[in-house]
């Protein structure tokens, strides 16, 4: 008979044997196939662009809801969706906004390396800002160090947002998600 409690220590101890970190997303990561392209790689259905996924394929250990305390909004002239803007936030914390986020458990590892597919270099998500802790793990994310150029999200970015907040805040109703969008472009 197999004693169902040991997968829960196999569990425990992948855990302690590698540093985990909340990744916490607020853009088209937010919704979970979406953002497994940047772990395991392959092509993107709602865009067409190919990731090259990361060294270490390892799904999420969990993920969660977040609220992060700093201002959404859209900008750049992303070629990958059709020319529109896309997701930033306010490096400024400011205790009065609540952007809704979803955060995953993955490894540092897997953190640089989605950091990097991102496209640091291009400073569009070149600063690494820090947010809290939970469960005994950093809470990280990034985004531009300046406030980037407005510009109006395409469409088909909203879709992959609102996707993943359904996800993640089942609470929400379609009419709730276009609101919370439509106040941050």
């Amino acid at each position: 008979m197999l004693n169902h409690g040991m997968g829960k220590k196999v569990d425990e101890v992948k855990i302690m044997s590698k540093k985990y970190v909340w990744y916490a997303c607020y853009g088209s990561n937010l919704c979970k196939e979406r953002f497994l392209l940047y772990i395991k790689g392959g092509t993107c259905r709602f865009n067409g662009k190919y990731y090259n996924g990361c060294t270490d394929k390892s799904e999420p250990v969990k993920d969660r809801p977040i609220k992060i305390p700093h201002r959404l909004y859209f900008g750049n002239k992303s070629y990958s969706w059709h020319g529109g803007g896309v997701a930033f936030i306010d490096p400024r914390k400011d205790e009065k906004e609540k952007t809704l986020g979803r955060m995953y458990l993955i490894t540092e590892e897997q953190f640089t390396q989605i950091h990097e597919q991102e496209g640091p270099g291009s400073k569009w998500y070149g600063k690494i800002l820090e947010l809290g802790e939970a469960e005994g793990h950093k809470i990280m994310t990034f985004t531009s160090d300046e406030i980037r150029p407005a510009n109006l999200p395409h469409e088909q970015y909203i879709e992959v947002i609102s996707t993943g907040l359904e996800e993640i805040y089942p609470e929400m109703d379609e009419k709730t998600i276009k609101k919370y969008l439509h106040n941050s472009i």
